[in-house]
């Protein structure tokens, strides 16, 4: 009988993962707030993109894909990725419309 332990081999998983946002956080960072706060935003990352892809293999491996399930699969994963876009460049927008405010007010 297979111990419980040895029964998967995605039990190294959540470490490796922690690890790795730990090392990249600091290499980018020095508080240790910033380096949590980072390292959290990491994990939420990867383990969105792991499932994301994880939930398309199940999809395609389980199910008959035809033209109409890639259309499915290939249409809202689009529209994220443009609307991840728009987002961002939203953001670094009203970053830049924000700093010469800020910099003529602590003048």
């Amino acid at each position: 009988m297979t111990p419980l332990y040895a029964a998967s081999i995605y039990w190294h998983f959540p470490i490796l993962l922690a690890v790795v946002s730990l090392v990249y956080s600091a290499a980018r960072h020095d508080r240790w707030d910033r380096i949590l706060r980072e390292a959290v935003r990491w994990c939420v990352q990867i383990v969105t993109f792991l499932g994301g892809i994880g939930i398309v293999l199940y999809v395609v491996s389980t199910y008959e894909v035809s033209n109409l399930v890639w259309a499915l699969i290939a249409i809202p994963a689009a529209l994220a990725v443009v609307g991840a876009r728009w987002y961002r460049a939203r953001l670094k927008r009203r970053a830049e419309a924000a700093k010469p405010a800020s910099a003529a007010t602590t003048s």
